[in-house]
């Protein structure tokens, strides 16, 4: 299936030509991010019979570009770095392609889906059924309460 962006388009966001096996590399990333937005899609942006790519909402090529990107600049993960007196850190960084909560959203956001539902509710109206037994020695009948669905 074709990815969701395009090399040219991970190129111009990241300011440089790929080169060689940069190239393949690079459609790969495109896949498998492609491949993780469409999970979280429930869509595929692709016409049924042709298997051309359709119109793509641009929040979705943003966070297809975005994963790869992540993957292009730090391809193993790291979190943090220092050097002399100098550090830094960032959290929830991982290797490879993955979605942000953030980029879930923005996802959903351009499908339409805000978040909200409809909750079927009932009252709790319980529908008894009242029984009367009779025992054995021919005393008053006794209620007895039936619940019926």
């Amino acid at each position: 299936m074709e990815p969701l962006a395009s090399v040219a388009d991970l190129e111009t966001r990241l300011g440089r030509k790929f080169e060689g096996a940069e190239v393949s590399r690079a459609l790969a990333l495109l896949d498998d991010a492609s491949a993780l937005v469409r999970d979280v899609a429930g869509r595929t942006w692709t016409d049924p019979e042709t298997g051309a790519l359709q119109s793509v909402p641009g929040s979705v090529r943003w966070v297809v570009l975005r994963a790869a990107e992540r993957a292009v600049r730090n391809p193993e993960g790291f979190s943090s770095e220092s050097a002399g007196d100098y550090s830094y850190q960032r959290t929830g960084v991982q290797p490879g392609i993955y979605l942000t909560e953030g980029e879930e959203k923005a996802i959903r956001r351009a499908l339409g889906k805000s978040g909200m539902w409809t909750q079927g509710t009932t009252r709790n109206e319980e529908c008894f059924t009242t029984v009367w037994l009779y025992d054995q020695f021919g005393a008053e009948p006794i209620p007895y309460d039936i619940y019926r669905e």
